[in-house]
């Protein structure tokens, strides 16, 4: 990669993970919910409603080819050979094909608030590859007295470097200061916390079984050896998941008492329900698509897909569009050349509905049928590049003309014409 320059490496404890967070980590994503629950990008994506969330939106950017278009005098046409086009359409890296290059800058994107795409590039000028840098040690810095800008990166090697923002394509999701974006779970922590909380409750009702937290009443004292040897014992006998709905046997006066509320006194299913909700919410992503289907209908499940990818979606390749133009092309080719995702895979519908669609566009001249055919991976046929309109569609210069045609042809005429 082409770096600007190198700083010196930080120590081992400056440096963090996923599995074992630096102080700084903590104190940016670790703060405890008003559940007690600390919730980080690990725990959060333990979360199935938050896992669900960020892979559907990964999934519906990833599927769409990024596609480069160039410019021309009758309009535009696909380009395939530009260095550019190779890249996002066929191999972004050597480890990465496009799918997957895709899906993890929005995987990126939806828990840390930032996907930085960092650019190599090669002795033509040209980009050669596109490497995605780990948003949990990448920061961006503004030098105050030069006023640019600056990413900052631990390399997996342990080095840290600066790249400056020209070798840089940064994707953000909403952002309180147009450089760095704010991570969705940050935000949503206290719904996700929520939900850890109640995976931990469910986990251990079921670990005990049919055993309530509670507390044996003994007539008489016990020091607090025998205490601990009536607790073992009891919990040994009658709490896990192989025990539940075993009868107990108390004996010398034992009694128990519970003091815990079983799980739909507590209303546990309804807040699980809540916390899904809020969840998708923050994503913007339909409860219907996170199993929550207790509002569901056939027509607004259609209508909220098509709120997802005008709403959710197409903003995201609105920016995706932008910033990967801006950073992969220069100024001259820029003029030229453009990068814009293809939307018939995702906009793709039955048949019935998609033959109806082909037919007015067939009608109105706006395709040929080729370019049908193109669509529904077919080859061309001869004869099918013109575009045709259907006839009882003339231009109002003809009109009157044209009419009087039709009505001396409907007639018929004398030999004189």
């Amino acid at each position: 990669m082409l770096f600007k320059s190198v700083l010196k490496s930080r120590n081992e404890s400056d440096t963090t993970d996923l599995k074992n967070p630096a102080p700084w980590f903590i104190n940016m994503f670790g703060n405890r919910s008003s559940s007690g629950e600390k919730v980080t990008v690990d725990s959060a994506l333990g979360i199935p409603t938050v896992y669900r969330c960020v892979n559907i939106k990964a999934n519906a950017v990833a599927m769409l080819p990024f596609q480069t278009f160039k410019r021309t005098n009758k309009g535009r046409e696909r380009e395939r050979s530009h260095a550019v086009a190779k890249l996002l359409e066929n191999r972004p890296n050597p480890y990465q094909g496009p799918f997957k290059f895709k899906h993890l800058i929005e995987t990126h994107r939806n828990t840390w608030g930032n996907a930085y795409v960092n650019v190599d590039w090669g002795a033509d000028g040209r980009p050669k590859a596109l490497w995605l840098l780990n948003p949990s040690v990448t920061e961006p810095i503004i030098d105050v007295n030069t006023n640019f800008l600056w990413y900052v990166t631990t390399l997996p090697n342990g080095k840290q470097v600066k790249i400056a923002y020209h070798d840089i394509i940064h994707l953000t999701a909403l952002t309180a200061d147009g450089i760095k974006g704010k991570p969705p779970i940050q935000v949503a922590r206290e719904a996700i916390g929520s939900s850890q909380a109640a995976q931990k409750f469910k986990g251990k009702f079921y670990k005990h079984g049919a055993s309530n937290s509670g507390f044996l009443k003994i007539p008489g004292m016990l020091n607090s050896e025998a205490k601990d040897v009536i607790r073992d014992e009891w919990e040994k006998a009658n709490t896990g998941i192989d025990n539940a709905q075993r009868v107990a046997i108390l004996d010398a006066g034992l009694e128990f008492q519970s003091v815990s509320m079983p799980l739909r006194d507590a209303q546990f299913v309804e807040s699980m329900k809540f916390d899904k909700n809020e969840i998708a919410t923050m994503f913007d992503v339909p409860p219907h698509m996170v199993g929550d289907l207790e509002r569901a209908t056939h027509s607004n499940i259609e209508q909220e897909n098509l709120s997802f990818l005008q709403n959710t979606i197409n903003p995201i390749l609105v920016q995706y569009q932008e910033e990967f133009r801006h950073g992969l092309f220069t100024e001259r080719e820029s003029a030229r050349y453009y990068l814009n995702f293809n939307l018939d895979m995702i906009l793709r519908a039955d048949t019935k509905t998609r033959g109806e669609f082909y037919k007015i566009m067939l009608g109105e001249g706006v395709y040929s049928i080729n370019e049908v055919r193109e669509f529904e991976e077919k080859n061309a046929i001869e004869g099918g590049d013109v575009h045709r309109v259907d006839l009882n569609h003339v231009s109002l210069e003809i009109a009157d003309e044209y009419q009087l045609a039709k009505a001396g042809a409907t007639k018929g005429g004398n030999d004189d014409g």
